[in-house]
């Protein structure tokens, strides 16, 4: 990188900080107040005191509401009951569901099948040649929902996953919450990691794809652009550059698998660059809570 590029970099990211900052409309220290004096540089204590208190934490924070939307874009028919257990597991909340299919070998499933159960469930069906922002776009145009769940069809969503989302919209004042610190199941057998540990319950200026819960009351008429590699981070690059700020919710309710066909195909080496080994059975760990 030249020096130029270098100072440009830097202004960008400047930039994209003030935005960030601007965006803010709420207050993450009510929640972290719940967890006590948990020190985030030692994670075993930082671990153990948000495992712990997640139930305190919850009966402190509702909902922002009580409906919401998910749009899931789906190339695996072989994943689609995967995909429709994932938004059929969420409590709490009321779920309108948009699919995408986006893979000829949907004509070979019986969708409707899958989909005896949800209560408000729209298919679109579009060609192979259509990219992953434009489905995105799709399916949020076929919702009124304000807030819209991005639901990748090969990770993992627990049950309080959607509605624990929600809560942090109700006092981050964010236009997207996600997780930045998340797990993520690699390799066969599959070992856990816990994907950047210690950035929970925060502005952040990334956030893990899988996890894009969007309020379109502060993002406005953003869309995805029309690709199908780095879509959501170009999205949350428009956030920052429109002010509007983003946050990270807790690292719970959330797994991303990685496999042979995922649509980030980067090596594991360097995939695991920030991650940290977890036991699965541990208290601190426990996905599903």
């Amino acid at each position: 990188m030249s020096r130029r590029d270098d100072v440009i970099a830097r202004l960008w990211r400047a930039r994209a900080d003030l935005g960030r900052r601007i965006g803010r409309r709420g207050d993450a220290g009510a929640a972290l107040d719940v967890f006590g004096e948990a020190d985030r540089s030692r994670p075993s204590e930082w671990a153990r005191a948000t495992s712990t208190g997640v139930d305190r934490y919850r009966s402190a924070f509702r909902p922002a509401a009580a409906t919401a939307a998910v749009v899931c874009v789906s190339q695996r028919p072989w994943m689609f009951a995967d995909a429709v257990a994932n938004v059929a597991r969420q409590a709490e909340l009321d779920i309108e569901v948009v699919f995408v299919t986006n893979h000829p070998g949907f004509a070979d499933i019986d969708v409707d099948r899958h989909l005896v159960g949800l209560p408000t469930a729209t298919v679109i069906d579009l060609p192979v040649t259509v990219t992953l922002g434009a489905c995105l776009n799709a399916g949020l145009a076929a919702t009124g929902e304000r807030f819209v769940a991005k639901f990748d069809d090969d990770d993992w969503y627990g049950a309080h996953y959607l509605s624990d989302a929600l809560r942090a919209h109700g006092y981050a004042g964010a236009g997207v919450v996600g997780k930045h610190s998340y797990y993520a199941d690699v390799g066969d057998p599959p070992v856990r990691y816990l994907r950047f540990p210690g950035h929970e319950f925060s502005y952040t200026s990334t956030l893990a794809g899988g996890t894009l819960v969007i309020d379109r009351e502060r993002v406005g008429d953003l869309a995805f652009d029309d690709v199908s590699i780095g879509e959501d981070r170009q999205f949350i690059r428009s956030c920052h550059r429109r002010g509007v700020s983003t946050f990270s919710a807790d690292r719970f309710g959330f797994v991303q698998r990685r496999t042979g066909d995922n649509t980030w195909a980067v090596p594991d080496a360097q995939f695991l660059v920030g991650c940290v080994a977890v036991d699965p059975s541990c208290p601190g760990h426990l996905v599903d809570r």
